[in-house]
Order: structure tokens, then C-alpha cells, then sequence
């Protein structure tokens, strides 16, 4: 198995190759840098459209040569540039070919520092995708030699996210982190909330946080059962006037790794729609990874 970082022509993905490594490391596999060369379309014999597909393998081999100096010497890593109908489906194509166990990609310009912002080939690769896909923040840099110090899984409550909890708790394991799951929720601004103190909003929201608790320590103890057990083992609860403060109870560490579901048809579909996993995303100060629903984190 490999993992996969995608690389795109007008810059060197400093970001996935960072989380690519970072990963790698991890779970002791080698990392496969792919740089896609998209065929012209419609397809013609006219002399410019030879000269532009001349001139976009120009630039990706350009690409893959910046690739080579960021990526780190510690880890074992092929670089790759293959022709396909789309960067979508030549990425997907070299993740089969090379048995790829996840896919890095980078977050899109237009997002904030810091955080994850789907581009329009993200948004297509996941729709595409079988294996999990990772997101790495804007301008995201792994400590020299990092490697993953604690997974956390995103809860909320579904039959899949209970897969969820141990597939991220299996692949906890075997790359030797800590384990969180974790609950995130928002609640809504009171207009008259300084006269609400104590009142029934408190009430509610304590009764939330108690039944959420109890929750998250069963689902641990589901977890305690299995054959190897990530250690050690945590629960995080994250409530705010809005997902960025809820999210950021979190204590976030610069080694931490965030898991999320996705949908039943598609990796991201839900997330497409507007969902509390898409939310959970683009808040996230931290890499997330995207788990198809009945997908598995595998490593070495």
C-alpha cells in the first residue's frame, strides 16, 4: 500500500507533500506523487493543441522537480506524471494503480489560512473515490520527522458513524496514536440571553452535555473491546455559538488527524449538501481525513 499525494501544475502541493510524508511515516509506507496531465478536449490534431499538451507536461515535470526538493529525504517516495481524460480521473487511476490506501490533497488558494477549502478537483475526486481521502489545511507543515500523535473521530449519532469510530480506532492503532471521539455542536445565539441566565437554556444545554457524555464513554468501551486498542483513550465534547468555536474546544495539536464520514454514494456527497460533516470540515484547523461509508483506514 502507498499513499497518494496529488500534485497540481500551478504550484507543488507543499501542503499534501507535507501530510503525505507525515502519514507515511506513520504507517511505514511509501508515498506516490502524482502530477496529472489532463488531455485536450475535444480532442484535435491541430498544431496548438499539440504545443499546449507539450507545454502542460512541461510544466507538470516543472511541478514534480519542485516536489522533489520539498518532499523529505526520511521517506521513500516516487514521483509520477500520468495522462488521463481529467486530473480527477488520473488521479483515481494512479491510486489504483499503485494500491494507494489514501489520497492527500491539497485545500484550495481561496480558503483561509489554516483551514480546508475544497477546489473543484477535490470536490470531483471525492465523488469518484472508493479509498479515504485527506485534506490537508492551507499552508499546513509537519514537524521535521512527524508523525500522526492522535486520531479523532467525529461523532454524531448514526449507525455509520459507529463504523467510523473503529475504523479511525483500527488505524489509531497501528499507527500507535491516541484516540478521541469526538461530539461537536452549535448552539444558537439567545437575543435576550443575559436574561437567561440559569433559566431553561442552561438547563438544556447541561442535560445535552451529560447524555452526550455518556454516549461518547460507551462508544469507548466498544472500543476498549477490540483486538489491539489505541491508548490512550479520550472523549471530546464541543459546543459553541458557532462550528469554529465549537470546534476549537478541541485543544488541536499540530500532530492531531481528524476523521469524518461521508456519505452512502458518493465519499463527500453529503458534505456537497451542506451537512454538519461538511461544517465539521471547513472549520477544522487541523488534516481531515474523509472515510466512504464501509471504507477502512489501512496501513503498511
Amino acid at each position: 500500500m502507498t499513499v497518494l499525494a496529488g500534485c497540481g501544475v500551478r504550484e507543488s502541493g507543499a501542503a499534501s507533500l507535507s501530510l503525505a510524508a507525515q502519514l507515511a511515516r506513520s504507517s511505514g509506507e511509501d508515498v506516490v506523487v502524482a502530477v496529472v496531465v489532463a488531455a485536450a478536449w475535444p480532442p484535435s490534431p491541430e498544431r496548438v493543441d499539440i504545443d499546449y499538451r507539450a507545454f502542460l507536461a512541461r510544466r507538470a515535470q516543472e511541478t514534480l522537480d519542485q516536489a522533489r526538493r520539498w518532499m523529505p529525504d526520511d521517506v521513500s517516495t516516487e514521483f509520477v506524471v500520468h495522462h488521463a481524460a481529467s486530473i480527477p480521473v488520473g488521479l483515481l487511476e494512479v491510486g489504483v494503480a499503485h494500491g494507494a490506501s489514501v489520497l492527500v490533497l491539497g485545500s484550495a488558494e481561496s480558503g483561509g489560512l489554516g483551514h480546508v477549502a475544497l477546489g473543484s478537483v477535490a470536490y470531483r475526486v471525492v465523488h469518484g473515490s472508493g479509498i479515504p481521502v485527506a485534506f490537508a489545511p492551507r499552508g499546513f507543515r509537519a514537524v521535521p520527522g512527524g508523525r500522526v500523535g492522535r486520531v479523532t473521530a467525529a461523532y454524531g449519532g448514526a449507525q455509520r458513524d459507529r463504523e467510523l469510530i473503529t475504523a479511525a480506532a483500527h488505524y489509531a492503532a497501528a499507527v500507535s496514536s491516541a484516540f478521541r471521539i469526538a461530539s461537536f455542536s452549535v448552539r444558537p445565539r439567545m437575543v435576550f440571553a443575559s436574561t437567561l441566565a440559569g433559566s431553561g437554556e442552561e438547563v438544556v444545554l447541561d442535560h445535552w452535555f451529560e447524555r452526550t457524555e455518556t454516549v461518547l464513554r460507551d462508544r469507548l468501551l466498544e472500543v476498549q473491546d477490540l483486538p489491539d486498542v489505541p491508548r490512550p483513550l479520550e472523549i471530546l465534547i464541543g459546543d459553541g455559538h458557532g462550528w469554529s468555536e465549537a470546534i476549537r474546544k478541541g485543544d488541536w495539536a499540530s500532530d492531531d488527524v481528524l476523521v469524518v464520514g461521508a456519505g452512502s454514494q458518493s465519499p463527500l456527497a453529503a458534505f456537497v449538501l451542506g451537512s454538519r460533516a461538511s461544517k465539521i470540515l471547513r472549520n477544522a484547523p487541523v488534516p481531515v481525513i474523509a472515510l466512504p461509508r464501509g471504507g477502512r483506514l489501512t496501513s503498511g
